[in-house]
């Protein structure tokens, strides 16, 4: 996994922006059917992995911790997906580190959280949980959940081969 923080160049944060596209902007509008469900990270990560899957989009999801390298705040174990594209989806990191703006929340590429460092530890979360337990936990919200064919032909970057 590689480090998601700004590398120092001559004492200088070098920052990468990649934008928020349509398509991320998109995809966070589906996922957030499942926001206000009553799930820790790794229930809704499990949940945002089996939707990526069946869409057919490429992702990992990844246990390990995060760190604030401005509060020294640390959260561990955390689970979160990171797509191929190199962006994080994250809905529960407010849920330890505060309900505050400056926490990012959805979806966002790492670049744009420099005192944020996410670590994997293990991309094994066991036996991820059945469709069916997953649709109860999520108060049957996640077999409602769909991303049309069309929608993931638009990021070829992040899609599986087909």
């Amino acid at each position: 996994m590689q480090k998601h923080h700004v590398a120092l160049n001559k004492n200088k944060l070098e920052q990468f922006d990649p934008g928020f596209s349509n398509w991320h902007e998109e995809l966070c509008l589906i996922l957030s059917a499942l926001d206000d469900l009553p799930l820790e990270c790794d229930g809704i990560s499990c949940s945002i992995s089996l939707i990526l899957t069946k869409a057919g989009i490429k992702h990992r999801c990844v246990v390990g911790y995060v760190s604030d390298l401005t509060s020294g705040n640390c959260v561990t174990p955390h689970v979160w997906i990171e797509l191929i594209d190199g962006w994080i989806i994250d809905y529960r990191l407010r849920m330890w580190f505060g309900d505050e703006d400056e926490i990012p929340h959805g979806i966002f590429h790492p670049s744009s959280e420099p005192t944020l460092f996410y670590k994997s530890t293990s991309n094994d979360l066991g036996e991820l949980k059945s469709d069916d337990f997953l649709d109860l936990a999520t108060v049957e919200k996640l077999s409602h959940v769909k991303v049309s064919s069309d929608f993931v032909l638009e990021n070829p970057n992040v899609t599986h081969n087909k």
